[in-house]
């Protein structure tokens, strides 16, 4: 089955690979593009850094201050920021598993108060980790290092997926690009065409969106990682 992936173009790679893996065919359509934000790095000392996305730890290694960093333990989000994080040479990684919650109570639970780590993030958070962890006693220095800017207008192989039909579910790998598929199918005039697709969400936020969105079919993830995701995409299938 020929399964829409919104998500920025690197990622959709990896997606559409796991996706080849259950017999399924990517129709890669991104709604979102990674932009570089030249943020100022500010000086330590830290007691460790933080990620909650193979992006940040993509742009912090491509900075100059890295090689002050990467003695530090990294705790990171997911497997695949913490191998994101491997990648930029940090030795001590640890992962929390799950999402920002998850890192918060993973870095609350390793550093005695006060703490001050330096959170490698984008523009646009889900989730306020320097004020979760300001609750426990710690300073969390934020560095936006990329931010996802929206498609004005929605990719020509969503437009024909949804046009012709050969698009079977869509994968939504976050609240933004569920937001911005919906309004942009709308404004093609193909919003009843996304409305009655099953959808894959990452999460009960992702969801919600899709919800208020007019879709009816939507199958939530039961953790916040693209394995569970899959397993949200067969099931929605499968019935």
């Amino acid at each position: 089955m020929k399964i829409l992936v919104l998500r920025p173009e690197r990622a959709a790679q990896r997606t559409a690979e796991a996706l080849a893996r259950l017999g399924h065919e990517a129709i890669l359509a991104p709604v979102l593009t990674i932009e570089d934000l030249p943020s100022p790095i500010p000086d330590g000392p830290f007691d460790a850094v933080l990620a909650t996305s193979a992006n940040g730890l993509r742009k912090l290694k491509n900075r100059r201050e890295i090689a002050s960093l990467t003695d530090l333990p990294l705790i990171a989000v997911g497997d695949r920021t913490a191998e994101a994080g491997r990648e930029a040479g940090f030795a001590t990684v640890h992962v929390a598993e799950g999402d920002g919650r998850a890192l918060v109570a993973e870095a609350a639970a390793r550093f005695p108060t006060p703490a001050r780590f330096l959170h490698a993030a984008g523009a646009d958070r889900a989730f306020d980790i320097a004020g979760a962890l300001a609750g426990h006693g710690h300073e969390t220095i934020v560095v936006e290092l990329y931010r996802a800017t929206a498609a004005t207008k929605l990719p020509e192989a969503a437009t024909a997926a949804l046009r012709d039909g050969t698009a079977g579910a869509v994968l939504h790998h976050s609240g933004r690009i569920a937001a911005t598929l919906a309004a942009l199918a709308e404004a093609e005039g193909l919003g009843e065409a996304l409305r009655a697709l099953p959808h894959a969400a990452l999460a009960p936020r992702i969801a919600a969106i899709l919800g208020e969105a007019g879709c009816g079919r939507v199958e939530v993830a039961a953790r916040p990682d693209e394995a569970a995701l899959l397993e949200a995409l067969q099931a929605i299938l499968n019935r």
